[in-house]
């Protein structure tokens, strides 16, 4: 019977039983790279080339040029990868969810903050045309000092902090001299069950599981094609082998997808929950394994720095916005620790416990959980999502709720 190979012309045929003494000739083969003619099957005595391995190159190939332009040929990417991105994604935004990394990395502080963060609490006094107010102590002394405020909205900055979790990133921002800090509960979440159905539920998750799946489809046909490129191969059987068990791994992954993701994600927002959480002030003091409150009909959550005197922001009457008016968000969009953009108010959406502040003032994944403030630095707002498939439409929990919800927070007099 003859050989088969996936590339290469083939001469001759495996010997045949005969008579005993009888020679026959071996069978010939052709190079299929530089069309050298031998009986050895394995490997090119001219060019030097292992046949099994250059079939299996030339599959590799013809299943890319097969595949649709926008598939990753990456065989490794599976649920694994997805579930990741879900974990991160998951804690940008309560309904869109964006992100690709597998844990947010520490943000990029101010221009400023590489002196600032380097200057420490022995350092000199400053003189006394910079001398800090004698009433400040404590978070805010040390805040004000490194990062003096210019106006106000730098002097919200100062109350604002930067949250990472072992799944995600936000914002929060320091409510009283308590040292308070009110974020978005899905900034903080540890139920996995519960961000794991609101991750795989979502418009944008099912699309990426939809193209995971076709990935897997993709590979799928991919490694079949390379099992027929090396059968008939001699020495190949451990590679059939492996092949087949690669296969199979990837059929198994491919029928209960959704199910693996949702898995993936509530294991790994739990064991992170369980070790806390981290929040950064402005000059990179960090405080970690923290742990919050959650609300109960709200997408709220408050926890308490282990420090005194902190700065904090003053809430505001959001119930006096008047549409056109100037506001301003601080946050942490992607990363970018601290930042600062600006809008105006477009309205109240909803009532009572379902009531939002409308405004253009961009609330980007990492903004969740900052303040959304007026010109004169008082807090209006929690900034929490986005309308999907839109620009400049975000809304924020009035800030009001935040005492409806957490009744042990002072409300202060004016």
């Amino acid at each position: 019977m003859g050989a088969r190979r996936a590339c290469g012309r083939k001469t001759g045929t495996w010997p045949q039983a005969g008579p005993p003494g009888r020679r026959y000739k071996p069978w010939i083969m052709d190079c299929p790279k530089c069309g050298h003619q031998q009986a050895d099957t394995v490997k090119c005595a001219s060019c030097g080339i292992y046949f099994a391995k250059f079939a299996q190159q030339q599959a590799l190939i013809a299943s890319r040029a097969d595949a649709p332009p926008d598939e990753l040929p990456d065989s490794g990417f599976g649920w694994r990868a997805l579930a990741l991105t879900a974990i991160v994604s998951t804690a940008l935004a309560w309904y869109v969810l964006r992100g690709h990394a597998t844990s947010p990395a520490t943000p990029a502080l101010p221009a400023s903050a590489a002196s600032g963060a380097a200057q420490s609490a022995a350092a000199p006094a400053p003189s006394a045309a910079g001398s800090l107010p004698q009433a400040l102590r404590g978070l805010e002394a040390q805040l004000a000092r490194n990062f003096p405020a210019r106006n106000a909205i730098e002097t919200a900055r100062n109350a604002t902090v930067f949250i990472k979790t072992g799944w995600g990133m936000g914002s929060g921002f320091i409510i009283d001299a308590d040292c308070h800090v009110v974020t978005n509960r899905h900034v903080v979440e540890t139920d996995g069950a519960r961000v794991a159905n609101m991750a795989v539920s979502s418009t944008e998750m099912r699309t990426r599981i939809a193209i995971a799946e076709q990935q897997l489809r993709a590979n799928i046909i991919q490694q079949l094609q390379l099992r027929r490129a090396l059968a008939g191969q001699p020495g190949t059987n451990l590679q059939v082998i492996e092949i087949d068990d690669r296969i199979q791994a990837m059929k198994e992954e491919l029928a209960d997808l959704p199910a693996r993701v949702n898995h993936a994600i509530s294991d790994k927002v739990e064991g992170s929950g369980r070790s806390g959480f981290t929040a950064i002030v402005v000059d990179g003091t960090e405080f970690s394994s923290l742990h919050a409150q959650y609300a109960d009909n709200r997408d709220l959550a408050i926890f308490q720095l282990p420090a005194e005197h902190c700065p904090h922001l003053e809430p505001g009457n959001s119930g006096t916005l008047a549409q056109g008016e100037r506001l301003y968000t601080i946050g942490n969009p992607s990363g970018l620790a601290y930042s600062v953009t600006s809008g105006i108010f477009s309205g109240n959406r909803g009532a009572g416990q379902e009531r939002f502040l409308q405004t253009d003032a961009p609330i980007n994944p990492g903004n969740s959980g900052g303040p959304l403030i007026r010109e004169n630095g008082e807090v209006v707002g929690i900034n929490t999502l986005v309308l999907q498939g839109a620009q400049g439409i975000g809304f924020a929990i009035p800030i009001e709720a935040v005492y409806q919800e957490f009744l042990q927070l002072r409300v202060p007099q004016h």
